[in-house]
């Protein structure tokens, strides 16, 4: 059964790398994408607390609107194309002697789609031009929640590769250990 569902996993393009990481690439690759959340996004979340602590509303309404400014000016559309920046080089580029990343293609265009659509909205906005403000919260809160998952996605391959060139080093080491020894005898 679940072999079955590996291959069912393996033909769908974006993931079909998950079916070759354990648990440990995920919770390894979950500990680094929240980190990276966390202080990638220290500006929006800690400005937002700073104007609602500094304001006279206490209400669950108050933090929301300081929350809310920043991301109404479109700054999740510069966060959407700084998450997924260090996946370009990720994904293109195969150590030697790795398996390649899995769905780089589709990890190529949607990362390419997304950086595309977020850096025009906000140069755009940027340049002072009108951006209809519900697609602006929507659609760069769509478009991060996407970003975050592709960086989740492309790290837990990362991990996982990484892993395996580990295996892969402490293989040939072995090799060549045992290779040198009986060269010596």
């Amino acid at each position: 059964m679940w072999n079955k569902f590996r291959e069912l996993v393996r033909r769908i393009p974006l993931l079909s790398g998950l079916a070759d990481c354990d648990a440990g690439d995920h919770w390894e690759a979950l500990g680094e994408t929240c980190i990276v959340l966390i202080f990638s996004t220290t500006p929006i979340w800690l400005g937002a607390i700073i104007i609602y602590a500094t304001g006279d509303d206490m209400s669950w309404t108050a933090y929301k609107a300081a929350l809310y400014g920043p991301v109404a000016k479109g700054e999740l559309f510069m966060y959407c194309t700084a998450l997924l920046a260090p996946l370009f080089w990720v994904a293109l580029t195969d150590p030697p002697g790795d398996r390649e990343f899995p769905s780089k293609v589709s990890h190529m265009v949607l990362i390419g789609l997304i950086n595309a659509v977020a850096a025009v909205c906000f140069a755009l906005m940027a340049a002072g031009k009108h951006l209809n403000p519900i697609f602006t919260v929507r659609g760069s809160g769509y478009m991060f929640k996407a970003s975050i998952v592709l960086l989740y996605l492309g790290t837990v391959y990362r991990v996982s590769l990484a892993a395996d060139a580990r295996a892969e080093f402490k293989r040939q080491e072995a090799d060549f250990t045992t290779a040198l020894r009986e060269h010596r005898q």
